[in-house]
């Protein structure tokens, strides 16, 4: 796997600004239990460990990918030794379908984040299952909407939003899957991402992301404390978005 480096052409990695829009996403997109049991069914499962690659850019697009349970890096190689970050996939989404659907050829890697259950469905038989299962095909259609939808919300907030703001929505982002509550009612943020990754998922450089990380602690809207992220009033960080 090549080393991730930042690049200034298109994001596809969707930074909401609106906390409605992760649910709006789990609702359209999201397979849901009874209809990953319907796929599970169709498919052949397998578990792959965090690092490992699912499948090169470059590569036959043979199949649908799953991901049942587990984090999922999608990566797009360009130049020499040199990646971009263009979105997570979490448990309940499907990689592969432009690539399979389209010219037959991955056209982004994908990398485990953490261990990860995954279901490959050849593209006949989810073409039978989105025939006898409607809910089935309008999840996947959504999925494809929503993956051009984030491409244009990310091409807005590298030309209109600050560095700061930026890592503000990713970190908004994040917290439904990766955050949880403690006891005195503070976020924590388990990043699933090197400081390297979020730089290039929000479209800047390392360093311009480590001024934006020492401004949100020196204003104490978040502190960093290695890839786990603490903050005491979500209100704050609403309002680096909001406010831009």
């Amino acid at each position: 796997m090549s080393k991730s480096t930042i690049s200034h052409g298109d994001l596809d990695i969707l930074c909401p600004t609106n906390p409605n829009d992760e649910k709006e996403r789990n609702e359209s997109c999201t397979l849901v239990e009874n209809e990953l049991v319907h796929l599970r069914d169709s498919g052949t499962s397998s578990t792959v460990s965090s690092g490992e690659t699912l499948f090169d850019q470059g590569s036959a697009a043979t199949s649908i990918v799953l991901l049942t349970s587990g984090t999922v890096a999608i990566h797009r190689s360009h130049g020499k030794e040199q990646s971009t970050l263009l979105r997570l996939m979490e448990s309940g989404g499907a990689l592969g379908l432009d690539s399979v659907f389209g010219s037959g050829v991955h056209s982004n890697s994908a990398v485990a984040l953490t261990d990860c259950s995954v279901v490959h469905v050849t593209p006949e038989n989810l073409c039978r299952l989105m025939s006898a299962c409607p809910d089935i095909n309008r999840k996947i259609l959504g999925t494809l909407a929503f993956n051009l939808q984030s491409s244009d919300e990310a091409r807005v907030q590298a030309v209109h939003l600050q560095v700061r703001a930026r890592l503000a929505a990713l970190l908004l982002a994040l917290r439904d899957r990766h955050g949880s509550v403690d006891e005195d009612g503070n976020l924590l943020i388990q990043l699933p991402l090197s400081r390297r990754d979020m730089a290039s998922a929000i479209g800047t450089r390392p360093e311009s992301l480590s001024r934006a990380i020492r401004a949100l602690e020196n204003d104490n809207v978040a502190s960093f404390s290695g890839k786990l992220v603490f903050v005491r009033d979500l209100d704050d960080l609403l309002d680096e978005v909001e406010s831009t």
